[in-house]
């Protein structure tokens, strides 16, 4: 019998879709056909607006039976679950059903989740049930740093920690399986420090309410990242398909991204303002379909926040904060770049090739960071604050428990492989049973050579795979490394042939089809010449859009497209399934393979001799720090037009005062800049020609004046507590000494987790005897959470750990301006000249920015 859970219209749009998607890929067969074929009604119409409008690679390589699980699940909310039964049809669709929020793997997950959340929830309200999803979240998963791949929800539970986008996807899953509309919320950079974040938004009773994923409180509405969104300059979140039904605006008000219509929501959290872009050429004619990008410097470099495309007129529109952004014009062959305060101005046109300059001259940019705005949080009773740090405290004793138990019954007493067992987590069985299959050496190199999170959400038919591959080639490749000494020739093949990890894509199992894939002749030519492999990949993938998920090799080839940093990680990865040492060029991210000697960059023309650079910090008496102090990028042509891609020169070594790399000619723009307390920038840029001939490159920092760093505000003596519990004044805590005190958060939330990584790096990179940081826990009477204790075993020297009362810290913040509800507290104090005089604060911020921390310690050396 036939569903009528869904409208007519739904069935129709999801039908058109469906035969669209079709059309488009030709005779590529679709895994989902097999199962569309045995179904019909409801479940069908869900199938087909799947496999018409979910991302091409999760349509070709994702298992029906996964997809399918999500229809199911999906349609047994809206038929037993009363408030999302009552949920208009398109909010239904986006935002309950969903199977995809960010670029994660799809795994059947909602079930399993709902089945541990459904008795919690039931008896609840929406709001109620949407705050306790989010301390079902918190007793699994944590935040903790980490590599850029996000994990979905099976390996965040797996893992027991994650990012904030690994965070937010668990958190949005997690309402999803229990019917509340979720999506989320993310800003791709902040203005005002280097980084961005994501968080969560729920549909509570047809109004959207935000929350810090896995960081519970006892109401919504509320979160660390508050104050931060407030000066914002583009927030968003995103849908996967333009179906509505009036309820869900599907405009692509911030562009697009991939598959994904981006919808701006800025206005939510911070002031706005509408910039109008017109591009003209330089006749002064419009260009219609132009490239237009919305770009942030963070991180010293120009980082897209948004992307549209000019109408016929050369126009295009976009809400944005109240700050400095970089209009970024393009096509495929030329472009022009305005800067622009949005504070003061609507309206800009930008001239194509009007950016192409090459005067090797620093230009000063004023770069300005929205002006800090109000907390929406709501506010908390006493009682709700002694709850939530209760439940907080709780939650993290079950997370720890329950990572300990899957410890405790992996252990084996060998220490190398309880090691990985442990970093494993839930997922220890599969990896217990590879070790457990067989001894061969390669087994233990294989699972060492896999990143933490590989072991937590691999499967084992892609061990498998990639064991058998490395066996079918182990004596080529140990034949062309034999004349190398037996460390190197054991690393080169553990990270660089073994390894089925690549970048931060996913792992598809497929390395033996992909050597059953090329017969002897060719299998040999690409052996003798990996350019070959090389160029044939360039015939036989053409360019598709980027910012999909990854696929597997075997599908790229089959399907014959893929963009250009997917056809890189493809050919590493044929490369090593012949037993060719490959990688990706760790400064410039292009492909390169093994020679027997060196590795060489497939894509380098025998034309091109690489220029000899010498970068030197005339005046700097610390070492510039590459994507926080200064980048270089080079001018090319991306997939969106011409455009400066930054160099990956990641921790590029100094010594006296300068660094050497070596540059492809071309012409290239170096950006310095220097982060003010305000967040506002002094930057300055720099583009130059690199042709034959070394260079010497002196890179300029703006200077800021004194006034522009350091604030004067007069401080009370307050006490902080010793471990006698006396109170002990901030005057004999320093010993009048200059000092930067940390209040941080004793439950371990997440920016107090930054504070204390920020910190360890800081110190390992300077240490500064005559300034000492001052740490201190609050609530004064929580136990000391595990990951507050696992970041402070951390630090390069142990620290005299103090407590402090929590009226302290909302008085410190108070008479230093910050928000007494944001933790963690940074303040850096200078002592009075004389033994009567008050403490000075020359620098305070509450919640958490990234390169608070340093910033707190460098103005304190001032």
């Amino acid at each position: 019998m036939r569903e009528n859970l869904l409208s007519p219209a739904l069935h129709d749009y999801a039908d058109n879709r469906y035969r669209d998607r079709k059309a488009s890929l030709g005779g590529l067969t679709i895994p989902a056909d097999t199962l569309i074929g045995r179904l019909d009604g409801d479940r069908r119409a869900l199938m087909h607006l799947l496999v018409g409008t979910l991302p091409t690679t999760d349509i070709l390589e994702c298992e029906p039976a996964t997809l399918l699980d999500y229809v199911d699940h999906a349609l047994e909310l809206r038929r037993s679950r009363a408030w999302t039964a009552a949920l208009p049809e398109d909010v239904f669709i986006h935002y309950v059903f969903w199977p995809r929020v960010n670029n994660e793997r799809l795994e059947p997950c909602r079930s399993r989740i709902a089945g541990e959340l459904d008795a919690r929830v039931t008896p609840l309200d929406m709001e109620c049930a949407a705050i306790e999803t989010n301390y079902w979240c918190a007793e699994h998963v944590t935040y903790a740093p980490s590599d850029i791949r996000t994990i979905g929800p099976v390996g965040a539970l797996n893992r027991g920690t994650g990012r904030c986008g690994e965070e937010s996807t668990l958190l949005v899953s997690a309402l999803r399986a229990v019917g509340i509309p979720a999506r989320q919320v993310y800003t791709p950079r902040w203005a005002h420090c280097d980084d961005n974040h994501a968080w969560v938004e729920a549909m509570v009773d047809g109004v959207w309410r935000f929350m810090g994923a896995c960081e519970p409180e006892e109401r919504l509405d509320r979160g660390w990242f508050d104050c931060a969104a407030a000066r914002a300059m583009l927030i968003h979140a995103r849908v996967f398909c333009d179906y509505t039904t009036g309820s869900v605006d599907v405009a692509p008000s911030a562009g697009r991204q991939g598959a994904a219509i981006l919808q701006n929501l800025t206005a939510s959290y911070a002031p706005t303002t509408r910039l109008a872009v017109t591009v003209t050429d330089t006749d002064g004619a419009p260009v219609p379909g132009a490239d237009v990008r919305f770009e942030l410097l963070n991180m010293a470099e120009f980082a897209p926040i948004a992307q549209l495309a000019a109408d016929e007129d050369g126009r295009a529109a976009i809400e944005l904060g109240l700050g400095t952004v970089l209009v970024h014009a393009s096509t495929p062959d030329g472009f022009g770049e305005a800067l622009v305060d949005t504070a003061s101005t609507t309206a800009v046109t930008v001239t194509l090739d009007a950016g192409r300059r090459d005067d090797d001259a620093w230009t000063p940019l004023a770069v300005s960071a929205p002006a800090a705005g109000g907390s929406r949080a709501a506010a908390l009773t006493p009682e709700q604050k002694a709850v939530g740090a209760d439940r907080a405290r709780h939650a993290e004793t079950m997370r720890v428990e329950r990572l300990e138990s899957f410890a405790r019954q992996s252990a084996t007493g060998d220490a190398d492989t309880d090691a990985i067992l442990r970093l494993a987590g839930g997922n220890w069985p599969v990896i217990a049973r590879f070790l457990e299959a067989g001894s061969e050496p390669d087994r233990m190199l294989l699972l060492q050579a896999l990143s933490d999170k590989d072991l937590a959400d691999v499967h084992a038919e892609t061990l498998d795979d990639a064991l058998a591959a490395a066996a079918a080639i182990r004596d080529h490749t140990m034949r062309m490394l034999a004349d190398l000494d037996e460390r190197t020739r054991t690393d080169l093949w553990r990270d660089t042939v073994l390894n089925p990890r690549v970048d931060g894509e996913e792992l598809a199992g497929d390395h033996r089809a992909l050597q059953q894939r090329f017969g002897a002749d060719r299998i040999a030519l690409f052996r003798s010449d990996p350019r070959t492999l090389w160029q044939e990949m360039l015939r036989g993938v053409r360019d598709a859009e980027d910012d999909e998920p990854y696929t597997g090799t075997a599908a790229l080839l089959s399907r014959g497209y893929g963009d250009g940093p997917h056809r890189g990680i493809a050919f590493v990865t044929v490369c090593r399934c012949l037993g060719i040492p490959a990688r990706l060029n760790p400064e410039t991210r292009s492909p390169q393979y093994f020679d027997g000697a060196r590795f060489v960059d497939v894509q380098a023309r025998e034309s091109d001799r690489l220029v000899a650079c010498t970068l030197t910090a005339p005046g700097r008496d610390d070492t510039p720090r590459y994507g926080v102090d200064w980048t270089i990028g080079r001018l090319q042509r991306t997939p969106y037009g011409m455009d400066f891609s930054t160099i990956d020169l990641g921790d590029v070594p100094w010594t006296d005062g300068a660094t050497h790399i070596r540059l492809e000619p071309g012409t290239y723009r170096v950006i310095t800049t220097t982060r003010l307390p305000n967040g506002s920038q002094l930057a300055a840029s720099r583009t130059l020609r690199v042709a034959d001939g070394d260079r010497t490159i002196a890179l300029d920092w703006r200077r800021p004046a004194q006034s522009d760093l350091l604030a004067h505000l007069p401080l009370e003596d307050l006490p902080l507590i010793a471990d006698d519990g006396t109170d002990t004044p901030l005057s004999e805590v320093l010993h009048g000494r200059r000092g930067v005190v940390f209040i941080l958060d004793a439950h371990g939330s997440e920016p107090s987790i930054h504070v204390l990584d920020e910190l360890r790096e800081s110190l390992a990179e300077r240490p500064d005897p005559d300034a000492e940081p001052v740490i201190a826990l609050c609530p004064h009477d929580t136990p000391v959470s595990a990951p507050i204790t696992a970041m402070l075993d951390r630090l390069p020297r142990r620290f005299r750990l103090w407590r402090c009362a929590e009226p302290t810290a909302a008085r410190l913040a108070r008479i230093t301006f910050v928000d007494p509800d944001k933790s963690p507290v940074i303040v850096a104090i200078r002592p009075g000249r004389a033994q009567d005089d008050p403490l000075t604060g020359i620098y305070a911020c509450s919640g958490y920015n990234v390169g608070s921390v340093e910033l707190a310690l460098r103005l304190n050396r001032v």
